[in-house]
């Protein structure tokens, strides 16, 4: 690896899988210091155990608590915070609006989107003293529509304009605000509610470039966004999806 994030001290939300935890490793493959959280402490170990400068903790970014614990862990055992990746999240489909519940609509609105906000304003601060970075993972149908998933796209087109608004307000205290925006990736999130190995190549044939994305295909654009090489970059959507919005 070529050290882009040396010394740069890192909290990644969903480490314990998918995104997270190929992104948490990356990062410190790249030199960062990384705190990973998650609710599953067990699959937290698991990504801690594969890297040396990685360690968690556990916690609910829904819960505004566990979120200022999540940042004031990385500042405790760092002294700052550079980089804030958010991954962690929650993904509902094939479900008309008309048929989604309340409570699932505030469950997956706290997920995505309350998260966002109550991490980025207990980071702000140290981000600010840090002239670091925010990074939130946001998708690509934050950009365009799709049949049954309405929630999801509304969660995650509010997390594209707390990304643009974030980047106007702290772009002056020199800190800048991106967002991720995978297209469809097979991770654990991919195969609920379906059999998608089932369905892989019919999504794949569906795709310009042939092939459903991995996990370690968000890494090297992730890592672009927390650098230094996007300096000049702030206020953008980065979509990551085999082209699939290109269509």
């Amino acid at each position: 690896m070529s050290a882009r994030l040396a010394g740069k001290r890192c909290l990644v939300t969903g480490g314990g899988s998918g995104i997270g935890r190929a992104v948490a490793l990356r990062f410190a493959a790249e030199g960062a210091a990384v705190v990973i959280t998650g609710r599953r402490a067990e699959k937290l170990q698991e990504t801690e155990a594969s890297a040396e400068n990685v360690t968690t903790q556990a916690g609910d970014v829904g819960d505004a608590a566990d979120a200022r614990a999540m940042v004031e862990a990385v500042v405790s055992r760092h002294g700052g915070l550079d980089v804030l990746f958010h991954g962690a999240g929650v993904l509902r489909r094939n479900e008309v609006l008309t048929e989604t519940s309340e409570n699932d609509w505030r469950h997956d609105l706290d997920a995505n989107l309350t998260s966002a906000f109550q991490l980025c304003r207990a980071a702000i601060p140290h981000l600010v003293e840090a002239r670091g970075t925010i990074v939130l993972v946001a998708s690509q149908l934050a950009h365009v529509g799709s049949a049954g998933y309405a929630t999801y796209a509304a969660t995650k087109g509010g997390v594209l304009g707390l990304t643009r608004a974030l980047a106007v307000d702290l772009g002056p205290q020199g800190v800048r605000v991106n967002a991720l925006s995978p297209g469809v990736v097979e991770t654990d999130m991919a195969y609920v509610g379906r059999d998608f190995a089932a369905m892989r190549d019919q999504v794949a044939a569906s795709l310009p470039l042939r092939r459903v994305g991995k996990p370690e295909d968000m890494t090297g654009p992730a890592v672009f966004l927390a650098s230094d090489d996007a300096s000049w970059m702030t206020g953008h959507s980065l979509v990551v999806d085999g082209g699939w919005t290109a269509q």
